[in-house]
């Protein structure tokens, strides 16, 4: 169902219209009512509206420039046009601007209706058109490559969903690998020439390598690759449905095919590459590991040399030592508590403790690494809220006065849950007093702004988005801006009305309503009379 806006200086004409009709016979689930233009921008701005209707003759903003103004930031939504005057001109600024329709006044309801009815057509039309599937087809595959570098780039850091949903993202993005299934990873470092591209050059020779090295593989082979945060160019390759795939991949094989990488990189790009080469793993399982150990190899056995092949044997481990990979998988702590994520922080932690207890609980120097981390994390967020660690941590500060003394996982995440407990209730006070400060500034404006004050005008007193602006007042008051606006007015009035002589007139001037007899309709709903009945009680 739609939601439909009724604009025009007639109080009385947008009650009639909004209320007489049967909107919902032609697909209208709401309808919001506006007397100028400016009010109708303001609802706009804090509620999605799909059919706008509007006369043209308003003072101040009028309906050709409000669906101007509609058209550069809602190209969607629909404006249906009411003019009292059959004028040339209007109605070709009306085309101008893409009106949906063009009635004069008096308008039929069964014209209004129809006009109504035809611009819910069209937008379901529009819609349907965007989000059919030959749409979404044609949009996928324009952006395979893109999605298929995210998937794999995902694999390597273990970040991707289940099996399930694995090998239904393998099917989407016509990847031929099947899970679980045998594989091989190749780690390509391009070298010399390509170091001294600028960044478009360079992203066209990388492409170029890719378009050789599927060249090259592709009789038996199926290549899918990806360019990591280091700058190698991952591949993973899986033999072709129609090779012998029940036997092992023939690492030989792609031995050689690999020395003729790189002998035609260095013949036709004018360029070396250095590369690692692992055995058989089983996808997906193994591959986040293969990756880490090629990597791992890659810069302890290859260094800064030059044009070197590298194959890792069958029995490679990743060593004796190694880092937490938890702690370093995007996003990084340091991130998370920048942008306040407290829940993701709790989960980044518990992953990063349950590695460490599981690798290396008996590890001091991997519990020390973990401590250091998340101490120079915590310091550069804490730093640049402005607060003091001292202050903020209390006890526990003489912890890194003392230097750290943990000798088990338990004792550091006891500290840290304890750390980033009083570090989180403190920001979340910070949060309540700045919105209960903000509450105070729009409460102290519309107090002595009342004549012309509105939820955009108190937006740009306090610097922020109207939408933004309201629901936060909603969440901390229980009760809307223009609420809370209506109430005041009539509370003012009310008060004028006590304890002055104005004429209703003047007083309708003084709370901002410049229509008196939309200012009479709503005293009266508030009050349940008119203004010069509560003034003769």
């Amino acid at each position: 169902m739609y939601q439909l806006l009724i604009v025009d200086d007639q109080p009385d004409l947008v009650e009639d219209l909004a209320s007489m009709l049967p909107w919902e016979s032609v697909g209208v689930a709401s309808v919001y009512r506006a007397n100028s233009g400016q009010e109708a921008l303001e609802i706009m701005n804090v509620t999605p509206v799909d059919i706008v209707i509007t006369d043209i003759r308003m003072p101040g903003l009028s309906g050709l420039d409000l669906i101007e103004q509609i058209r550069a930031s809602w190209n969607h939504v629909k404006c249906i046009l009411l003019s009292g005057y059959n004028d040339f001109e209007y109605a070709k600024r009306a085309l101008q601007h893409q009106a949906s329709d063009y009635l004069l006044k008096p308008a039929e309801d069964e014209e209004l209706l129809n006009a109504v009815s035809k611009a819910v057509s069209e937008l379901e039309d529009r819609w349907q058109e965007v989000t059919s599937h030959q749409s979404a087809l044609s949009s996928l595959r324009s952006n395979l490559p893109i999605l298929r570098s995210h998937l794999l780039l995902e694999l390597l850091k273990s970040r991707a969903t289940g099996l399930a949903e694995l090998k239904e993202r393998l099917q989407m993005l016509e990847l031929p690998f099947t899970a679980p299934s045998g594989c091989c990873l190749m780690l390509l470092r391009p070298e010399d020439y390509f170091d001294e591209q600028n960044e478009k050059d360079s992203s066209l020779l990388e492409y170029a390598i890719c378009n050789i090295a599927e060249e090259i593989f592709s009789d038996e082979y199926s290549l899918w690759y990806t360019k990591d945060e280091y700058g190698y160019l991952v591949f993973l390759l899986t033999r072709k449905k129609d090779a012998l795939s029940a036997e092992p991949m023939n690492i030989h094989q792609i031995e050689r095919k690999t020395a003729q990488l790189q002998h035609c990189v260095k013949l036709y790009l004018k360029g070396t590459v250095s590369l690692v080469l692992s055995k058989q793993a089983a996808f997906p399982d193994d591959v986040q590991g293969t990756y880490e150990l090629s990597l791992s190899s890659f810069r302890q056995r290859i260094g800064s040399e030059r044009g070197f092949q590298l194959t890792l044997a069958e029995d490679a481990e990743q060593g004796e030592a190694n880092s937490l990979s938890r702690l370093y998988h995007p996003p990084l702590l340091i991130h998370l508590l920048e942008a306040g994520q407290w829940d993701a922080i709790d989960e980044k932690l518990n992953l990063a403790f349950e590695e460490l207890e599981q690798k290396w609980g008996d590890s001091h120097e991997h519990i020390l690494e973990t401590y250091f981390m998340i101490v120079s994390s915590l310091s550069f967020s804490i730093h640049k809220n402005k607060l003091w660690m001292a202050e903020l941590m209390g006890a526990e500060y003489n912890q890194l006065l003392n230097g750290p003394h943990f000798h088990t996982v338990k004792q550091l995440r006891s500290w840290t849950t304890s750390v980033l407990q009083a570090y989180r209730e403190h920001m979340s006070g910070k949060v309540q007093d700045s919105r209960s400060n903000l509450v105070q500034k729009v409460q102290e404006y519309a107090s002595g702004h009342l004549e012309d004050a509105s939820l955009q005008s108190i937006a740009e007193h306090v610097f922020l988005n109207p939408s933004y602006l309201s629901k936060i007042y909603k969440l901390e008051t229980g009760e809307g801006i223009s609420d809370y606006l209506s109430r005041l007015k009539m509370a003012k009035a009310a008060h004028m009305l006590r304890s002055t002589p104005d004429k209703i007139y003047e007083i309708a001037a003084k709370v901002g309503y410049m229509k008196t007899s939309y200012f009479i309709k709503v005293f009266k709903d508030r009050y349940g009379m008119t203004p010069q009945e509560f003034r003769d009680r």
